[in-house]
């Protein structure tokens, strides 16, 4: 479950908002959310609106986050009509997947940067179209990049280099978050 709720959470928020909302989740709602059908008994005690995914969002991560409890509603709606109901069917989707195919457009709100990132953490070997990758690739190649550009790129890279992808994202994020690492001509 850690897994779908951690794909709504984290991506354009602060790391520690992201931390503290998995944290409460993992020490509140763990025991009680164990599987899909936990969950979706949580969802069925609030209504499917501003109010109710407020409370929701409350019950689940201890924030006010109703638009990330609407979208994990809408996540688990797809994976169930998937087929996908655990981690072990979660990761063979995430490996077979394809973005266009799979996921694009499926799930109002959550894109090419959070499919990217939810398959990595099921150990698929790509980059996550982030804000430190995308200044660090733009700075660069000299011009802005659409999020399939950025991991094509960064793929084909990691390749020549002959290093695993979400090596090759985990060294440019971390080179990103040191303040050096705000700008190229510093590294």
């Amino acid at each position: 479950m850690t897994n779908l709720l951690a794909t709504v959470v984290d991506f354009q928020m602060h790391t520690t908002a992201v931390v503290r909302a998995l944290e409460h989740y993992k020490a509140k709602r763990r025991e009680e959310i164990r599987t899909i059908e936990g969950l979706t008994a949580v969802f069925s005690r609030y209504p499917d609106d501003q109010a109710g995914n407020t409370e929701l969002a409350r019950h689940l991560w201890g924030y006010k986050l109703w638009t990330r409890a609407h979208m994990l509603r809408d996540l688990v709606a797809f994976f169930e009509e998937q087929g996908v109901t655990d981690q072990d069917a979660l990761r063979r989707w995430a490996i077979a997947s394809d973005f266009r195919r799979d996921f694009e457009g499926r799930i109002r709100g959550l894109g090419l940067a959070v499919y990217k990132w939810l398959v990595m953490r099921q150990g698929v070997d790509t980059v996550k179209p982030d804000v430190r990758l995308r200044r660090f690739t733009e700075a660069i190649v000299g011009r802005r990049l659409t999020d399939a550009e950025l991991v094509a790129l960064l793929e084909a890279a990691a390749k020549e280099l002959e290093m695993p992808a979400y090596r090759l994202d985990w060294a440019i994020w971390e080179s990103m978050q040191r303040p050096s690492g705000s700008s190229l001509e510093s590294q």
